[in-house]
């Protein structure tokens, strides 16, 4: 009996390890004790012919980015480049959840207030608590889309309240909705646009240069779509109504300054979130998703797809930007990234 189990577990661990070695291609699999990331990196790219930048630390000094690039077009404009504006969609989840942080360290608020004390006019606002917008599970949602680009942030709330819907069951649903209210409530407590409040607390700081909301950027200064069917207006559109979740354009080297210097320096902030995020149906909370010590994020609109992933503990980090793959490729380059650059196993 004993020697028939043992033939079983080793018959098990064996076909476990050939699918492993057979069925994820070459261009997939990247060591999570390389000795050259940024070779393994530019080898992915190539492979799945991602045209964009990936960063990855410096192993003398983690704080500063290796840029890896790869070109997939002759044209100029479509190329990324680390030190150009770039639409960080979702990815600005965490910078508007660092800063209700900070306020919750202020004692401006706590994670049971509710939202009625900001906008009681929304429904259900007495029900919903900050903690429940930092991790999505507020029952509300918001998926319209103007016709034309709200212009600034008057037009942006009054939008939000407009088509704002509460369903009643404070399950996980992921919606921008939490997060833009959570940008009002950011600026209705300091008095200032929010957008104001990014440039005084964490641009000027951190001397972080290319930050910009949507309505300061001009077409030129971001890199053009590679795919047909998104233009310009388009992404105007979709930015200008993701206020305080993707209303702001980054250079891929300000946003890991960020991530870097606000985020994995503070230990205290990331471990108040793991915590909130443990207890949840979906480990998220304040703008990350939780994965032992990792936390990741994604950002997606028309045209443009990043994310990053990173060890909260170790400081090791990665970030993508790319303006030609879809949502799936980029999910599925972050999971492999997740995977065998941050050593998660698959089975975690």
């Amino acid at each position: 009996m004993h020697r028939k189990k043992f033939f079983l577990y080793s018959l098990i661990g064996i076909c476990a390890f050939l699918l492993f070695l057979f069925v994820i291609p070459l261009g997939d699999r990247m060591d999570s004790g390389v000795r050259d990331s940024p070779k393994q990196l530019k080898e992915y790219m190539k492979f799945h012919h991602i045209n964009g930048v990936m960063l990855v630390n410096d192993k003398k000094d983690k704080s500063r980015p290796i840029v890896v690039k790869n070109t997939e077009t002759t044209n100029e404009e479509q190329i990324v480049k680390a030190d150009q504006l770039f639409p960080i969609a979702s990815l600005q989840k965490i910078m508007t959840g660092t800063a209700i942080n900070q306020l919750e360290e202020q004692k401006q608020l706590s994670w049971n207030t509710p939202l009625s004390k900001y906008f009681p006019q929304v429904p259900g606002s007495k029900n919903i608590t900050i903690r429940e917008l930092m991790n999505h599970t507020s029952g509300l949602i918001n998926n319209a889309r103007p016709s034309s680009p709200l212009k600034n942030q008057q037009e942006q709330i009054a939008y939000m309240l407009k088509y704002i819907k509460y369903d009643h069951i404070h399950t996980w649903n992921y919606q921008d909705i939490d997060y833009e209210l959570l940008a009002a409530i950011i600026s209705r407590i300091n008095n200032t646009t929010y957008n104001n409040y990014v440039q005084n607390n964490f641009a000027k700081p951190l001397h972080l240069h290319k930050v910009k909301d949507f309505s300061e950027v001009s077409q030129k200064e971001v890199p053009q779509p590679m795919v047909n069917n998104v233009n310009w207006h388009k992404v105007t559109i979709t930015t200008s109504s993701d206020f305080g979740a993707g209303n702001l354009f980054m250079s891929p080297n300000d946003y890991w300054k960020f991530v870097y210097d606000r985020v994995l320096k503070d230990p205290k902030m990331i471990n108040k979130y793991s915590r909130q995020a443990q207890h949840q149906e979906v480990a998220y909370f304040g703008g990350v998703y939780f994965k032992g010590n990792v936390i990741r994020a994604d950002g997606s609109i028309p045209g443009y797809n990043c994310c990053f992933v990173a060890n909260y503990k170790t400081k090791r980090m990665i970030m993508l930007f790319s303006n030609n793959i879809n949502y799936f490729k980029l999910k599925r380059a972050a999971d492999h990234i997740l995977h065998d650059y941050m050593g998660v196993g698959l089975f975690y």
